[in-house]
């Protein structure tokens, strides 16, 4: 066992000893053993060391200029309304595979274990492979549900199951609704999955 250099003490709310390490008894951290209520205690009322303390008149202003430069909520774009341009993306796009053919060696270099372990390790396979790209879900996603026919929160789902050997085309995709969609994943996918293990002697 490390020899300890710190110091025993005993909680002034609970009683208990407890031990500090020397740098914790140079800064004061002496009076609670650390649990919730010994520590609500110590640092209530005027044991905080920032009870009755109020910011001085240059901190309140900067703070008001802050606030006067902030925009008004709401005026923003909201989450997912802001999309670039075609001929941005067309430029970010060409930037990175610029950059992907001028320094891949270096690039795959700074993954921990190299392109090989990162990208086809055992058991995984890339995004693109598993998920629906955005192109496939802007051009193979219906207005509607295929089960309710509901118009809201609208997902592309695969048919088959990629879990159970099912593919990124087009046969094999449908739109259903966020609801549908979970339903489908509990009842239709998931048993399909756990029997597919069964099959196989409960081997992944």
């Amino acid at each position: 066992m490390p020899k300890r250099s710190g110091e025993y003490l005993t909680c002034q709310y609970c009683g208990d000893t407890f031990y500090r390490q020397p740098s914790h008894v140079k800064r004061g951290i002496i009076k609670s053993c650390g649990k919730p209520l010994c520590k609500s205690q110590a640092m209530s009322g005027a044991n905080n060391p920032f009870w009755g303390k109020q910011h001085s008149s240059e901190i309140r202003e900067k703070i008001k200029i802050g606030v006067r430069a902030r925009p008004p909520s709401g005026t923003g774009p909201k989450k997912g309304e802001f999309k670039h341009t075609p001929e941005a993306r067309a430029a970010m796009s060409a930037a990175l595979k610029e950059r992907w053919r001028t320094n891949r060696d270096k690039m795959v270099a700074q993954l921990p274990r190299g392109e090989d372990h990162h990208f086809r390790k055992a058991g995984y396979e890339p995004r693109y492979r598993r998920c629906f790209t955005d192109v496939q879900k802007r051009e193979w996603q219906h207005d509607k549900c295929f089960y309710c026919e509901s118009v809201e929160e609208l997902v592309l789902d695969h048919i088959m199951p990629v879990m159970a050997g099912g593919q990124n085309v087009q046969s094999n995709a449908q739109t259903l609704c966020g609801p549908c969609n979970r339903w489908k994943m509990w009842f239709v996918d998931r048993p399909l999955h756990l029997a597919i293990l069964g099959s196989q002697g409960g081997q992944s």
